[in-house]
């Protein structure tokens, strides 16, 4: 069982990855010369990205308030807590952002998903792990 230190550690690792990636394209698109894509193409990436967000959107929703039969079927399978699975169903939007901007060089996508992937880290605190402390939201974990 991973604990809080490593959980807090695994979050800082998401994050950076996807902030080093971001930066990498960024780099790349300043350097690197734009070619144009046909439109179809680009619509096709933002239905695409549509579906991910709403898949994503959807997922969070319902492991935050509506705690439906699928995702305790999911929690209890995959063996991670709650909020690990939340944290990488989040990382999916600032990846499908940075997919969307190296090819399209439009750094919306990203800059959403990132605040999303941000807000999910506080929608799905780390649990304490001690005994009688409450977390951001103020569950009391007792023993």
């Amino acid at each position: 069982m991973l604990t809080s230190e490593r959980q807090i550690q695994v979050r800082n690792i998401l994050f950076g990855a996807l902030l080093f990636m971001g930066l990498v394209v960024w780099i790349f698109h300043t350097i690197a010369s734009r070619t144009a894509h046909p439109p179809e193409f680009v619509h096709r990436l933002r239905v695409l990205g549509v579906m991910t967000w709403l898949y994503a959107l959807v997922q969070l929703l319902d492991m935050r308030f509506y705690h439906s039969r699928f995702a305790r079927r999911r929690a209890e399978t995959a063996g991670v807590p709650e909020h690990i699975l939340a944290w990488l169903l989040a990382q999916m939007l600032p990846w499908y952002g940075i997919l969307y901007y190296a090819i399209v060089a439009d750094i919306r996508w990203y800059a959403v998903g990132l605040c999303l992937a941000a807000l999910t880290t506080w929608a799905y605190p780390v649990p304490s792990g001690r005994a009688g402390i409450p977390d951001r939201l103020g569950n009391s974990h007792a023993d």
